[in-house]
C-alpha cells in the first residue's frame, strides 16, 4: 500500500518534468527572434521568403527551397521545422535582393526597431510590422538596399 502511494506521488511530481524535457522547453524558455529563425532557415537552404507571421504560437512561413514553394510551421523556441508542405507560388524578391536575415538586421539597427511581428513581400517592397518604442509600426522596405521607404503607425 505504501509503495503504491509512493509511486503515485512520484509519478505526479515527475511526469510534468518529463513532458517539459521531452518537448525541449521549460517555463524559462525564450522564443528566438524572427531574425534568428530566418538565419536558421537560410542555413538549411530555404529562401527566398515571401511571408512570415506568428499564428497560434508558431511561425508560419512561406518560402522557396530548390525552386519549390513551401509553407513551413516553425517552433519559435527551437527554430525546428515542425511541418513542411507544398504551397501555391507567391511572389518573392528578385535575385539581386538582400538576404532576408541581413535585411531585417539592417532595418533593426537603422531605426531602433525591435520585435518583428510579420513580414510579407508586396510586389516591389517588404511590408514589415515591427515595434519601436512600444508602438506598432508598418514599414515598407526596399528589398535591395534595406532602406526604409515608408514608416507609419500601424492601427
Amino acid at each position: 500500500m505504501n509503495a503504491f502511494l509512493l509511486c503515485r506521488i512520484l509519478a505526479t511530481v515527475l511526469f510534468p518534468v518529463g513532458i517539459a524535457s521531452a518537448a525541449g522547453t521549460s517555463a524559462n524558455s525564450k522564443s528566438l527572434s524572427m531574425i534568428e529563425i530566418v538565419q536558421h532557415l537560410e542555413k538549411d537552404g530555404y529562401g527566398p521568403f515571401s511571408e512570415l507571421s506568428m499564428d497560434d504560437g508558431r511561425w508560419e512561413i512561406e518560402v522557396r527551397k530548390q525552386s519549390e514553394s513551401l509553407e513551413l510551421t516553425v517552433d519559435p523556441t527551437s527554430g525546428k521545422v515542425l511541418s513542411e508542405h507544398r504551397d501555391d507560388s507567391e511572389r518573392t524578391p528578385g535575385k539581386d535582393a538582400m538576404a532576408l536575415s541581413k535585411l531585417l538586421q539592417t532595418v533593426s539597427k537603422s531605426g531602433s526597431y525591435q520585435d518583428f511581428e510579420e513580414v510579407s513581400f508586396e510586389r516591389r517592397y517588404w511590408e514589415v510590422e515591427v515595434y519601436r518604442d512600444g508602438q506598432k509600426r508598418e514599414l515598407h522596405v526596399d528589398p535591395i538596399t534595406a532602406k526604409v521607404i515608408a514608416d507609419r503607425i500601424d492601427d
